[in-house]
């Protein structure tokens, strides 16, 4: 038998050209390549962040819509960081982000010429014990990692309110859901305790004198799936192509413990030092990896970038971008 050849993504060009897209979060780590790259696709980006408009309020995230038309949206916005974080802070991050992809969700499928909502999921609405790799249909199988689990099901909430916006309105509005492998790259957050584990441990680096070890969270054991920013944007903007509202994997699908990224990270930074782990501090969930098959097989996506590749312009970026907040 023949194998079947994987479909041909159409050029974001095609999808995208002409098009007003609302991208929330658009200032955002994610959201400005987003932008950016619909901007370089013949599109009118409309990005909007926290003083343009709350999403936690209903009639506000109506009005945004009211006001600004779109023909597509773009929900990259998150009331979110990292592991530390999500922690300290579990009523924010499951309440604020429920509402906000509630009303916003709704205000897109009601509002006149808006055809189509693509609302960016995440890895950890997996449950916590799942095989691995993570493929779309075992999403719904069990709790969420508990560290960020209000988090992780507010992203469900918005996936499974998306299926239903789908079999209430099956043509004329489209809602798609990317669920993506932890993101790096330039652009992420300065601020520590909103840092992801690529930007947690790549600032610590940068600023250790050359004698000391960097300390890892944890030990080391847990693995991660890390997914360059920009290939994250194309894989977003990709979604306009996936005809339905079943979620899909957009990531690497290469599994890395945390140890080996930390090795990775010291290695990028020409960090001296070595690493050390913090065995007090939590893992969080024990392995994390998508299966990205039918991103590629069906959807025809895959991710360009290695993990070296992206470590090494991520570090250059990081080390200007410190520099000038310190000058």
């Amino acid at each position: 038998m023949t194998p079947t050849a994987s479909p041909q993504l159409p050029s974001l060009e095609s999808l995208w050209a002409g098009a007003r897209v609302l991208v929330t979060g658009g200032s955002g780590f994610l959201g400005q390549h987003v932008c950016e790259r619909l901007a370089a696709s013949g599109a009118t980006p409309l990005s909007v962040g926290r003083a343009d408009a709350d999403l936690t309020d209903k009639a506000a995230t109506e009005a945004l819509m009211d006001r600004l038309r779109p023909d597509v949206v773009v929900h990259c916005a998150v009331q979110g960081g990292g592991i530390g974080w999500m922690r300290q802070h579990p009523v924010a991050s499951g309440r604020d982000n429920v509402l906000m992809n509630v009303h916003l969700l709704d205000a897109a499928a009601r509002s006149p010429g808006c055809t189509a909502f693509i609302g960016v999921s995440s890895a950890c609405a997996y449950p916590r014990i799942c095989p691995v790799p993570f493929v779309e249909e075992h999403l719904w199988n069990g709790y969420p990692e508990p560290t960020n689990g209000p988090y992780a099901l507010s992203k469900r909430i918005m996936m499974d309110l998306g299926r239903a916006w789908h079999q209430e309105r099956p043509s004329g509005f489209l809602a798609v859901f990317p669920i993506l492998a932890n993101l790096y790259g330039p652009g992420d957050h300065i601020e520590p305790d909103r840092a992801h584990v690529v930007a947690a441990l790549m600032q610590r680096c940068i600023a250790l004198p050359p004698e000391q070890p960097l300390t890892v969270w944890g030990t080391g054991t847990a693995t991660r799936e890390f997914l360059y920013v920009t290939d994250a944007a194309e894989g977003v903007l990709s979604m306009l192509a996936w005809r339905s509202p079943q979620p899909l994997n957009i990531g690497t699908g290469i599994e890395v413990p945390i140890a080996d990224l930390a090795r990775a990270v010291v290695h990028a930074c020409r960090h001296p030092g070595g690493i050390a782990f913090d065995r007090e501090k939590p893992d969080g969930q024990p392995r994390k990896c998508l299966d990205v098959t039918r991103a590629s097989t069906e959807l025809g996506w895959t991710a360009p970038t290695t993990l070296a590749d992206g470590l090494r312009h991520t570090v250059a970026w990081y080390r200007t971008a410190l520099a000038e907040r310190a000058g």
